[in-house]
């Protein structure tokens, strides 16, 4: 294993955008990824379930087309 090189570093071929919802009884904020459909959402914390508002799908899909699926994230210093 000596004679290995050195891994080049992998650049993101996707991404995914997290929202934080806080329950409304313990404070406690549960992390979702891109929740487009209204539905129920049980808390980590103290497990009881609340209602949450979705995301509009249109903006994500912006958000995706702008930084072209995570590729044009990537810290220009490291390229």
């Amino acid at each position: 294993m000596a004679n290995q090189r050195p891994l080049e570093p992998v650049a993101p071929v996707g991404m995914e955008v997290l929202f934080f919802y806080p329950c409304p009884f313990c404070g406690q904020a549960t992390p979702l990824i891109s929740p487009t459909q209204p539905s129920m959402l049980e808390c980590n914390h103290c497990r009881k379930s609340y209602p949450i508002l979705p995301v509009d799908e249109h903006s994500l899909h912006y958000m995706q087309i702008m930084l072209a699926g995570g590729k044009a994230a990537v810290d220009p210093d490291f390229m």
